[in-house]
């Protein structure tokens, strides 16, 4: 049994984002038995870090809010989507606040040197999606980012499936870009 973690950050519940992350969860299922765990990032009361640096000295966050269930989620995971729509050429901030909260990962790792995910070896894959035609940059800042998020969680980044122009060329005109988000699904329960 693989466990997926998708952590959806559009402000629609069913909106054109998450219904890639469907179909990457259907080529995820296709080739052996998943359990999915989907995470609403909107739907939950995320604080802003505070940059306060509490977990530099604890490896916790001081915030009490609905992030705790998140991190534990993480921790658990087996394979993590990242998913979330771009707005002026970032990631909405629903995903950017979760994050930044996951702060915590970088201050056990680098500052209190302990290897919470020492060993592991997990697949992870960042879904954007945009509605204006793609432009030079669209999504570069948002796939550096998730990098980043995905080196901090202990999860290799398997690639980015961006979908610019979806305001004029909507998803269900786009049965390739389907074809491709399952076939990525795929590859989250293959070994890496």
């Amino acid at each position: 049994m693989v466990k997926v973690l998708a952590l959806l950050g559009s402000p629609r519940a069913h909106g054109t984002n998450s219904l890639v992350v469907e179909e990457v969860l259907r080529g995820a299922a296709a080739g052996s038995e998943v359990e999915v765990e989907k995470v609403w990032l909107n739907r939950g009361k995320l604080t802003p870090c505070q940059a306060c640096e509490s977990c530099f000295k604890t490896g916790r966050c001081r915030l009490q809010d609905d992030m705790e269930p998140i991190y534990t989620s993480i921790v658990a995971a087996d394979a993590v989507i990242l998913a979330a729509p771009i707005y002026f050429s970032g990631m909405s901030a629903q995903a950017k606040i979760m994050i930044d909260r996951c702060q915590p990962f970088w201050a056990a790792k680098y500052i209190m040197k302990s290897a919470a995910f020492a060993g592991k070896r997990r697949p992870g894959l960042f879904i954007a999606t945009g509605g204006q035609p793609l432009y030079e940059g669209q999504f570069i800042g948002s796939e550096h980012v998730a990098s980043l998020f995905f080196k901090m969680i202990g999860v290799k980044n398997i690639g980015s499936l961006t979908l610019p122009d979806l305001d004029a060329r909507p998803l269900s005109e786009r049965p390739a870009d389907l074809e491709q988000a399952f076939e990525l699904g795929k590859l989250l329960t293959q070994p890496i």
